[in-house]
């Protein structure tokens, strides 16, 4: 009988769907055999507007109180504060997950590989009630570890480096239950791509510094302050708008009055060809961005990155050199005057990048959930 294995994330924000993909694709291309994957949205498996709340409540905080989302973000990741929150939590996703629970029981996966905390918390919950035994992996999809991650019922935790497994073992994690394996991108960003053919198709000049802006899945943070900031730059600039049309329109109103040349996208599936010809990143720093970025091998600007996991984020990749941070918009043209001018720069930048990036991730956790690692 074949192994059945399910990959499982919620989409509250779109790194998390990103990470799930990434491993099914590596599903896909290692085909191993007697394997049989699936993959869901585990809100799907919930009532309507618990789903539509869920994602609403997060992009009402972070983009209009991003302070007190930070505030309960820090809060909660207090031992005596989660004592007393996560029972609450669990309840609340117990009320709303039963048809996610009845679709578990009925499917009866061998293997559960969950990049959302919420799949992790619900099964984790049926496994402690007896109601399901799968082997359940957690992928931690940010480069810190907060608190609503943690349960004794996780089989294994995959985080992204030592500073995760730090976190874990405070949390009294044994140490057997962690692999470090890396935040999954799709194998794609790991290929080497042919620079001048994506230049030729997507009509960007050869021989110019090129700046990739990224907002995000939902083209969230100053992008259009970005640009007016570095568009009277001789340069070539890429915006990655997400599903954010207003801005898409508003960027396209700026680029008369740019001396820089402007290259407006919506929501896009290949980046990773628009990072293999860019010279610099500046994004904010989410989990799987930070990822894609440090197997691409690409310098990232970090700014105005959410308080909280994305913070902490840019704080790890500030630490290893991977990144430079600036607080506000009018910042981004004074360092990438100075990548220009130092291109040894963006050099030291790659070489750190090669001691902390992971690009095998996604096979590794495909290996590691068939039992191969």
């Amino acid at each position: 009988m074949a192994k059945k294995i399910l990959i499982c994330y919620a989409t509250a924000g779109i790194g998390h769907k990103k990470a799930a993909l990434a491993v099914e694709a590596a599903f896909k291309e290692l085909s191993p055999e007697g394997v049989e994957f699936s993959i869901i949205d585990s809100l799907d498996y919930t009532n309507p507007f618990f789903k539509w709340i869920y994602l609403k409540v997060y992009l009402l905080m972070v983009n209009k109180f991003p302070l007190l989302w930070g505030l309960l973000y820090y809060l909660t990741d207090n031992f005596y504060v989660n004592l007393i929150v996560a029972p609450m939590r669990r309840f609340n996703n117990w009320l709303n997950s039963g048809k996610l629970s009845k679709f578990l029981i009925e499917m009866k996966p061998d293997v559960v590989i969950s990049t959302h905390f919420f799949g992790s918390e619900v099964i984790a919950d049926m496994k402690r009630r007896g109601a399901m035994g799968s082997r359940l992996v957690s992928i931690v999809t940010d480069y810190r570890l907060h608190s609503w991650w943690v349960s004794g019922f996780v089989d294994t935790y995959i985080v992204a480096g030592e500073d995760a497994v730090e976190d874990l073992l405070k949390w009294k994690t044994p140490q057997s239950k962690i692999a470090a394996l890396g935040i999954p991108a799709e194998p794609i960003f790991a290929k080497k791509l042919d620079k001048k053919n994506i230049r030729e198709k997507t009509g960007l000049p050869e021989n110019t510094f090129t700046l990739l802006v990224i907002g995000g899945g939902f083209g969230v943070g100053p992008i259009e302050e970005i640009i007016e900031a570095v568009g009277g730059m001789s340069i070539q600039i890429i915006a990655v708008c997400g599903h954010n049309e207003e801005l898409v329109r508003k960027l396209e109103g700026l680029k008369p009055s740019l001396k820089a040349g402007l290259k407006v996208l919506g929501y896009v599936d290949n980046v990773y060809e628009y990072m293999e010809v860019s010279d610099l990143l500046i994004s904010k720093s989410g989990g799987i961005t930070v990822t894609e970025a440090l197997t691409k091998e690409l310098p990232m600007v970090v700014i105005s990155p959410i308080i909280g996991q994305e913070t902490r984020n840019c704080d790890f990749m500030t630490k290893h050199g991977a990144a430079i941070k600036v607080d506000k918009a009018s910042d981004a043209r004074r360092v990438v005057e100075e990548m220009i001018a130092d291109p040894a720069k963006i050099g030291r930048m790659k070489d750190a990048i090669k001691k902390i990036k992971k690009p095998t991730a996604c096979y590794d956790i495909v290996r590691l959930a068939i039992g191969e690692h």
